[in-house]
């Protein structure tokens, strides 16, 4: 089986000259992009890394995410890209669930683990932009110019491990997914078929790369297709539509909310998005009012969306979004029919496969599916069980095959594409002295999706200030993890067995929107 890597190496062959990345000011093409991949797997091995060995990836998005990944490849490596709004006991936890040896990063974001403990595993960090004065954080630069480049990538068989993705397991604690090579060469490499795109397409990526959309549907489907790729450190409305006027961009994917501000700010008009063919959206639920206004403001373009989960790789399921005479979307919320290949059924809590039009638990078969959570068999074995991988969605089919999500088995909160586990704000609450209980659950926004709030009830004879818990979430806690609101009440509400009634939660903080 071919390596990841070879990708590079094939446009490389086949278009040299042809643009692969734009940033900022900054162009580089095919050749360039595996000239420089070669020499970066040489430098990776002078470090210590070897085939095999897990290494995380906290850069942001920029083209040295790219070439690293691509490196790490190359040389066999097994990937864990790390959110880069990671706190240093986030970093810590990823390090230890996933086993990793390095941690690949820029100088500016290893500055606040200075000091920080880190598991045993952690061999090193080694930074893109410079090296620790005292040698513990080795300095790829200065690496990669005193190696040799790396001639060929590792020949690989469909069952290595290639990446490890951190995501939530049944516990709502983060587990790391194994996707073998095989996995990502039966999605990955199928996906830009799926989405209409080939070498004539230019892709304006807004995502955060360490998302499974943005390494799909942006660095994948470049380097499947030799297709150009517009890439942005971070995302802004104006400047994504600056970006598809300057460079005529025709493929456009992003979350709902990126795609609400990106329709909602002063220069969009069909004018300003006239080159756009193509729009993909999901990672979390997609109003039909957003679909309407995008097909409105984007005549010319095709609407997709779908439904994806990392445990089955990437993408699932993908429907065209029409409008029917009535000016109303066909089918309504319908995340579509499965992709070849794969098998979508909906299940009962007996494991008996339900009937269409029945509601159940979506369950998932085929090559796309995850050989299962690191270090974590009993994880994996309620997630694989009965052969076949538990989504923890709820939905059905209906007589024509299209799939429909009504609600969700897991408590995970989906905020503007990003997943929030209530239990990581669970665990920094509850170590404030004085609290008792808490409990996480999404609420409704009309920007994000959904939010995280927060209700809290502390000990007898203790009281906690609101600006305190606040405090302690900011220290501990990526933004996006951050409550919007803070609740204190008495006691959090329970039913007969003691389990906290998270939907009577989710209903106060309903009646006090």
């Amino acid at each position: 089986m071919a390596n990841r890597a070879n990708h590079v190496f094939d446009r490389a062959r086949e278009c040299p000259d042809k643009t692969a990345i734009i940033f900022g000011d900054q162009q580089i093409s095919f050749g360039d992009l595996a000239r420089q991949t070669k020499a970066l797997a040489g430098g990776l091995i002078s470090a210590g890394i070897e085939r095999g060995m897990h290494v995380g990836i906290l850069i942001p998005s920029c083209p040295d995410f790219i070439l690293v990944e691509q490196a790490l490849f190359a040389i066999g490596a097994v990937i864990t890209p790390l959110n880069i709004s990671y706190r240093p006991g986030e970093i810590a936890h990823a390090v230890e669930t996933c086993n990793l040896a390095f941690v690949i990063s820029t100088s500016m974001l290893l500055a606040p683990l200075d000091g920080s403990a880190m598991p045993s595993s952690l061999i090193s960090f080694i930074s893109i932009d410079s090296g620790g004065t005292d040698g513990t954080i080795l300095s790829l630069p200065a690496l990669t110019t005193a190696s040799q480049p790396v001639v060929e990538p590792v020949e690989v068989v469909a069952t290595d491990l290639a990446m490890l993705l951190l995501t939530s397991a049944t516990t709502g604690k983060a587990k790391g997914v194994m996707l073998s090579a095989g996995n990502l060469a039966d999605n990955y490499d199928r996906t830009p078929q799926w989405l209409g795109l080939d070498g004539t397409s230019t892709i304006l990526c807004a995502l955060p790369l360490y998302n499974t959309f943005g390494l799909n549907q942006c660095i994948n489907a470049m380097l499947v297709t030799g297709a150009t790729m517009v890439l942005l450190p971070r995302f802004d409305a104006g400047t994504c539509i600056a970006a598809i006027n300057a460079h005529r961009c025709t493929f456009l994917p992003g979350v709902p909310t990126m795609l609400q501000k990106i329709i909602d700010h002063p220069d969009a008009c069909s004018e300003t998005l006239s080159s756009i063919t193509r729009i993909m959206t999901g990672g979390a639920p997609v109003p039909a009012p957003l679909l309407r206004h995008v097909l409105d403001i984007a005549p010319s373009a095709e609407v997709l969306t779908g439904y994806g989960l990392t445990e089955g790789t990437a993408l699932v399921t993908l429907t065209t979004v029409r409008l029917g005479d009535d000016g109303e979307v066909e089918h309504g919320r319908t995340i579509g029919r499965v992709l070849d290949g794969m098998t979508l059924k909906v299940m009962d809590e007996t494991g008996q496969l339900l009937p269409a039009g029945t509601v159940g638990e979506f369950v998932i078969r085929g090559p796309n599916v995850m050989q299962g959570y690191y270090q974590a068999a009993e994880d994996t074995a309620t997630a694989l069980a009965d052969g076949w991988l538990h989504s923890g969605d709820v939905g059905y089919l209906d007589y024509d095959g299209r799939a429909y999500i009504v609600d969700r088995l897991k408590d995970v909160i989906i905020r503007g594409g990003q997943n929030i586990y209530p239990a990581d704000i669970e665990e920094v609450l509850y170590a404030v002295a004085g609290v008792a209980e808490v409990a996480v659950v999404g609420a409704h926004d009309d920007l994000m999706g959904e939010v995280p709030i927060a209700f809290v009830a502390f000990r007898p004879g203790c009281e906690v200030e609101i600006s305190v818990l606040a405090d302690r979430c900011t220290t501990q806690l990526a933004s996006y993890k951050r409550p919007s609101h803070i609740y204190v009440l008495n006691e959090l509400p329970k039913g007969p067995t003691g389990k906290i009634l998270r939907r009577a939660l989710k209903q106060t903080a309903l009646a006090d929107a």
